[in-house]
Formats: C-alpha cells, sequence, structure tokens
C-alpha cells in the first residue's frame, strides 16, 4: 500500500509540472500568435520612409500628401519638398501584395530620393505599384503647385531610353539586302520573321461592322476593308485589295523596297504610278525597314517619322521608333502626295492635337482644312484616321509606356536548340505567348488574358453603339441637306461636328488593340465621339 500510495504521488507531482508547463508553453505560442498577427497586419500597410533627417530638411519645405492607383488598391504617400528637392518620401498606406508589390515599396523610394528624379526605373517584377508610387509623388507635388517636370518625365511619357536609334542616310546610293540574304548569318530570326505567315486570318470589317458603308461613304473603305495579317502578306494583301490604287504612296509602310526609293529620290518617289512601282517590289515589311542594312543596330529608315517626333527622337526607346514608323496616324500631303504625320514632337500627338491639326487650314499648301473624302450627301469633309498605335501606346494615361516597349511584348527572346538566345520576329500578340506571361505579366497581373479581354469587350461595346448613334447622324444630316430647311451656316455646324466626332471614333475603331494599349486614352476618345455626335443629332431635332 505504501509503494502505491507513493507512487501516486509521483504522478500527481508529474501531472501539475506538465500541467504548468503546458500553460507556459500556450502563453508563449499565444504571444508569438499575437506578433505574427501585428507583423501581418503592419507588413501589409508598411510606412517606409527615405530621405534626409528632420534636422536638414529647411523650414519652407511643404509636407503634401498624395494618392494613385496600385495593384489591390490606393497607394497614398507624403512628401517633405521645395520646387527643387525631394527631402523624405514616405508610402504611408498601401495594400501591394507581399513579396511583390511591397518589395517596390521598400526600395522606390530610396531610388527616387537618391536620383532626385521620378525617372528612375521601375521595380523588377512590381511595375504597377512602382508606377503607382511614381504618379502618389506626382500627385503629392501637384498639391503643392510644384512642378514634377523639375524631378524628371511627366505622366505618360516614356522614360529615356539606355540606347538611341540612328537615323537613315538619305540619297547614299544604298541598294536594299533582303531578308533571304540574311538567312544564313541570322538563321533563327529569319526563320521567325517568316512565321508571320501564321498569322492569316483576315476578318471582313464591312460585314462586322454594318455601319461603316454609311461612315466611309464613298471612300474606299466602304467598299473593301479587311483586317489586316503578318507582315509575311504585306505585298498580298495590298496587291488584292479591293481599294484602287494610283500613286506609289499607297506602297508606304509596306515594303522596304519603296522605302529605299523614298530615301534615294524624296517626295517625288510618292507621286509614281503604283503599278510602275510594283514591278520592283520584291518583298513586305523587312530587315532594312528597321535596321537599314546593319542588323542588330535599330535605324528609322522613314523620314517622315524622324520628322514626326522630331527633338524627342533621343528620348524614345528605339523598338518604339522602329515600330512607330509604320504603327501611327499618317496622311498623304493633298498637294505632294506624300506621307506625313500630323504631329511633330510627342507633346503634339495627342488626339485632341492632331485633329486641332487637321483642322486648322493654314498647316496645308492648298488652304483648305484637311479631308480625305466628302461624304457626297452631308457635306462632311471626313478623316480617315489609319492606325494610331504608336500614339496610343505612349499617350497620356498609358499604364505601361514608362517601362516596356513595343518588342518587350510583341517580339520576346526565344532560345534555340542549341541554347542561344535571340530576339524573335515572329509579332505576336502577348496574350498567345504564355511563357511570357508566367515570367512576366504575371508578377503584376492575376490574370492578363481575362483583363485584356475585359477591356476590349468594353471598348467593343461601345465602338458599336457609338458607330450606330454616328451612322443616324450621317442620315439624319443627309435628310437635312435634302429637305433644303436648313441654312448652309446650321449645317456646317453640324457638319464640324460630325467630322470631329467621327474622328475620335475612328481613333479607336482602327488602333489595333481595341483599347488594351491604353484604356484611358481610349475611353477619352470614345466619351468625346459620343457627346459631339449627341451634340449635332440635337442641333437638327
Amino acid at each position: 500500500m505504501l509503494t502505491v500510495q507513493n507512487g501516486t504521488e509521483e504522478d500527481m507531482d508529474k501531472k501539475k509540472k506538465n500541467e504548468k508547463l503546458l500553460d507556459i508553453l500556450g502563453a508563449a505560442c499565444g504571444c508569438v500568435l499575437l506578433v505574427i498577427l501585428v507583423a501581418n497586419i503592419i507588413l501589409g500597410n508598411r510606412v517606409t520612409t527615405a530621405g534626409a533627417n528632420a534636422a536638414d530638411i529647411p523650414a519652407d519645405a511643404m509636407t503634401l500628401t498624395g494618392v494613385a492607383a496600385g495593384r489591390n488598391g490606393d497607394v497614398k504617400v507624403e512628401i517633405v519638398a521645395t520646387a527643387d528637392k525631394l527631402y523624405q518620401i514616405r508610402v504611408t498606406e498601401q495594400g501591394e501584395t507581399d513579396g511583390i508589390g511591397t518589395v517596390a515599396v521598400d526600395e522606390l523610394p530610396g531610388r527616387i530620393y537618391e536620383a532626385q528624379s521620378l525617372d528612375v526605373d521601375s521595380v523588377s517584377g512590381a511595375t504597377i505599384t512602382s508606377t503607382a508610387i511614381k504618379a502618389a509623388i506626382r500627385d503629392a507635388l501637384a498639391s503643392g503647385g510644384l512642378d514634377a517636370s523639375a524631378f524628371g518625365m511627366e505622366p505618360g511619357v516614356a522614360s529615356a531610353p539606355t540606347a538611341i536609334a540612328k537615323k537613315v542616310e538619305t540619297h547614299s546610293g544604298v541598294t536594299v539586302l533582303h531578308a533571304s540574304d540574311w538567312a544564313e548569318q541570322y538563321p533563327d530570326i529569319y526563320e521567325s520573321w517568316t512565321m508571320t505567315r501564321n498569322s492569316d486570318e483576315i476578318v471582313d470589317y464591312l460585314e462586322q461592322y454594318p455601319m461603316l458603308p454609311t461612315l466611309y461613304e464613298p471612300y474606299g473603305f466602304a467598299y473593301s476593308y479587311g483586317s489586316a495579317r503578318g507582315h509575311f502578306y504585306d505585298v498580298t494583301d495590298i496587291e488584292e485589295t479591293g481599294r484602287p490604287h494610283a500613286l506609289a504612296n499607297c506602297w508606304t509602310c509596306k515594303t522596304p523596297d519603296f522605302t529605299n526609293m523614298v530615301n534615294e529620290m524624296g517626295d517625288e518617289a510618292y507621286q509614281l504610278v503604283w503599278t510602275d512601282v510594283q514591278q520592283q517590289i520584291v518583298e513586305g515589311i523587312s530587315c532594312y525597314n528597321c535596321h537599314a542594312n546593319t542588323p542588330g543596330e535599330i535605324t528609322i529608315t522613314h523620314t517622315y517619322w524622324i520628322d514626326a517626333v522630331g527633338d524627342d527622337f533621343d528620348s524614345i526607346a528605339p523598338a518604339n521608333l522602329a515600330c512607330g514608323q509604320c504603327h501611327n496616324e499618317y496622311y498623304f500631303d493633298p498637294v505632294t502626295k506624300a506621307t506625313k504625320i500630323a504631329h511633330h514632337d510627342l507633346e503634339s500627338m495627342a488626339p485632341d492635337a492632331i485633329l486641332a491639326y487637321f483642322n486648322d487650314a493654314s498647316n496645308f499648301a492648298d488652304g483648305q482644312i484637311f479631308t480625305d473624302y466628302t461624304n457626297p450627301r452631308t457635306g462632311v469633309k471626313q478623316i480617315k484616321v489609319q492606325h494610331p498605335e504608336f500614339e496610343t501606346f505612349l499617350g497620356a494615361g498609358s499604364q505601361h509606356a514608362r517601362d516596356f516597349t513595343c518588342a518587350d511584348c510583341h517580339m520576346p527572346d526565344a532560345v534555340n536548340a542549341e541554347g542561344v538566345s535571340y530576339r524573335s520576329h515572329e509579332l505576336m500578340s502577348p496574350l498567345d505567348n504564355p511563357e511570357l506571361i508566367a515570367n512576366n505579366c504575371s508578377s503584376c497581373h492575376a490574370d492578363l488574358v481575362s483583363e485584356v479581354h475585359a477591356v476590349q469587350e468594353k471598348v467593343e461595346a461601345r465602338t458599336y453603339s457609338v458607330g450606330y448613334e454616328l451612322e443616324f447622324l450621317t442620315e439624319l444630316l443627309a435628310d437635312a441637306v435634302e429637305s433644303g430647311e436648313y441654312t448652309e451656316e446650321q449645317l456646317n455646324e453640324v457638319r464640324s461636328l460630325a467630322r470631329d466626332a467621327q474622328f475620335y471614333w475612328d481613333f479607336v475603331f482602327v488602333e489595333n488593340a481595341e483599347g488594351a494599349h491604353n484604356p484611358t486614352l481610349t475611353y477619352d476618345c470614345l466619351d468625346k465621339a459620343e457627346a459631339l455626335t449627341n451634340q449635332a443629332i440635337a442641333l437638327l431635332r
């Protein structure tokens, strides 16, 4: 009995000790969990400060706050600044993804402070958050009446490139080296260039958009209008189109052979007979257009494009310049028939500025506002916009212009069987490149494909609705002209509104990304098109 009793007491002592130990461990775990919880709250809204000590800040420095949209909500900053110096930068509120966006929160304020400039590289993998921080700082500067240009580039303008494109040498007697001439030396690039043949689908826009024959009457696009295919088909498509070609200027941006002809002859080449030039065409867009005869170096070979960007040439990434020389809003000079651009730098390439240029008769030798065609029933002198990808992508409101180039998204790096990397020239949509999305886009976009499609569906719906409103306005105006019940002054007021409305609508309709390149600018154009259309309709009612 004694032995049993002693054993029971020992068991009870052990039990009490174990219970105390468990209490201690429980309390410790609770503390740890509390610390983790608090840490998560703090990290989820970490406050990052970069800059000078308080003692080094002058009395006239202003404390300003700004906000911009980030990946997961608003990013708020507080800065201390004078007109010419940033003294402190604090990210005070944010909800960015931990380990991705928060890396930019931690690193970017210091970069900006050290450089005293907003024109610094974004943090890799955290582009949206980086852009938001910069935009919030601009917003803060603006709230205090301080000029953001003193600290780098304005919103919507691309960062200065690390390389500068070359300009073509004209009247040099150069003979075009075609793609096949480089095939042996650059087999992978050549093969990828030929892969543009995979983009062979043609959409009949006249069937898909029933309002077009009315809006483009009596222009060639009212009778034949198919979607563009890959560069492999450039020559075939222009030869087989139902739109007539009288002069050689229609070869612009279709082949290096004509580009070089212009560089050798000057503007006289544009007035040559189209069929005469046709006999001298070898292939569609190829090496010479972007490199002249020097592979590896980007050379802008379209002289009108060099004029179009003016003094901003060196500030634009070479890849953007190379693509932009064809993917732009161009027109043919009414007198010389030469290919021209309605802007002379980045600032003047905004849709409003381009329209103002076309509406100013003093810009044209014939003393008339620019007109691509005149509707015979309404008398409206219409502008047919081309394909303003460059003006849209680098325009105000662009989300990615500061961080990416056309080549980054449409000409991804590739690796051949021997493990050698090269730049693909297949020219694909980034939505068709799962590797690019996984390795790059996914760091900021949870589902890029769905996000882009959502934008495009919204833009497409509004393009239809505003297009049908423009069609209604056209018929209403035609009836008004025929009725004889309106004065020319009254009709001209409506014609002016109709001209401008269709310009803004067409700026969106013909841009190949369907809004994805710059949703902000796209929606703005559609808003203006709709407002002007309704204003014109009201005048006729």
